[in-house]
């Protein structure tokens, strides 16, 4: 029997974990060394006293204690628990404790281990936060690549509004020709023809073709390339030789047009094609925003105070949502459908009227219209 024991000591003793057997008045009945180290007591001044007094230093059973479960339920218990040692240092202690039973199945003692796994526990948590920070990593570089698909997508799309806009020009070069040469006949036959119906006739075909012409030219002075060359302008003829271009499409879509213009507005130091492109692509969002009709009304004001012209845009349209107004002026953000917008309109205005010294404003609620406001120095 001594054999026995010593033998089961110098095994237990050679385990680095702190093993000792517990009566059910929580008497250490055995103990291996690294039981007696954690204590700082020989074994032979442990055994016989309280665990809870010699391990854990407290007066009483230790709270959520395993040994105390093992008695009650008569199952192993498992827990790993945060403690602090004497220097108040935290770390990690994963216990285990099962049952040795008597003959009758009763549990007479409780085999305690206890380990420390601090350094595993911080492992695994470097690793589920290593995980956590991959899985991070894919999800941004998932939305980068759905931002960049989208980019390309706008890209192309812009290329094809330019292209469409290089034929334009083409086209309005093309269509300049004939309509000079059919108004310059239409005036040889109001010579030749006295009668008072077919000159009204005449005058009808020329009128039209006077008003095509001017369509025309305004298109092409829209689309010539422009190196910002800024000289003075009245406001009021860039915004109606503007509204040329649109009038037809006004008129489509039901708008009804209300310009209010302040004759006190002196001239202003700006490029004016540049200008015209800020006020087409401004009309013709506010056209976008009123799909069933509507009113849109363009003002201009003195604002002697900031020693500014101020031009209003206002629409009685859908509005625009308050999530999207901080995001309007970036490059290629549009709420408008797929394949109806590059995103480019108002970053572009925003640019132009930044490069004349200026700022363009947004007040804005969905369901309520919008109205952008741009200011340009005098």
């Amino acid at each position: 029997m001594e054999v026995s024991e010593r033998f089961l000591q110098t095994a237990l003793d050679g385990i680095h974990d702190c093993i000792n057997i517990v009566d059910k008045d929580f008497k250490i009945i055995f103990m291996n060394e690294a039981a007696s180290q954690r204590a700082g007591k020989k074994r032979q001044l442990l055994l016989g006293n309280k665990c809870y007094v010699e391990l854990w230093k407290e007066s009483s059973p230790c709270k959520n204690c395993v040994t105390g479960k093992v008695f009650e339920t008569g199952k192993p218990q498992q827990t790993i628990t945060w403690e602090i040692d004497a220097d108040g240092k935290k770390f990690y202690l994963e216990k285990f404790a099962f049952p040795i039973v008597d003959k009758d199945g009763k549990t007479e003692y409780t085999v305690e281990i206890f380990r420390d796994i601090t350094e595993r526990k911080l492992l695994e948590e470097d690793r589920e936060q290593q995980r956590l920070e991959l899985g991070k990593r894919v999800r941004e570089l998932r939305h980068a690549y759905e931002e960049l698909k989208s980019m390309q997508n706008q890209l192309l799309q812009a290329e094809k509004m330019a292209s469409i806009g290089l034929l334009a020009s083409s086209l309005a070069h093309e269509l300049d020709t004939p309509l000079t040469t059919i108004s310059g006949y239409c005036e040889l036959l109001a010579e030749d023809i006295h009668d008072e119906r077919l000159l009204d006739r005449i005058k009808i075909i020329s009128e039209q073709i006077v008003k095509c012409q001017k369509t025309i030219r305004n298109l092409l002075d829209f689309s010539r390339k422009s190196n910002c060359e800024k000289k003075l302008c009245n406001i009021h003829h860039l915004i109606n030789n503007t509204l040329l271009l649109v009038e037809h499409r006004l008129k489509i879509h039901k708008i009804n047009l209300r310009k209010t213009f302040d004759d006190d507005v002196p001239p202003l130091l700006v490029d004016g094609n540049q200008i015209q492109q800020v006020i087409l692509n401004l009309v013709n969002n506010a056209v976008d925003a009123l799909p069933q009709g509507g009113d849109i009304i363009i003002e201009t004001r003195l604002n002697t105070e900031a020693k500014s012209i101020e031009v209003v845009f206002e629409d009685n349209g859908i509005g625009i949502s308050s999530e999207d107004q901080n995001r309007v002026f970036a490059p290629f953000f549009t709420t408008k459908e797929p394949g109806k917008g590059t995103g480019l309109g108002l970053s572009i205005c925003n640019n132009i009227i930044s490069a004349h010294n200026g700022k363009i404003t947004l007040d804005s609620r969905t369901g309520s219209g919008t109205r952008f406001v741009v200011s340009l120095p005098i």
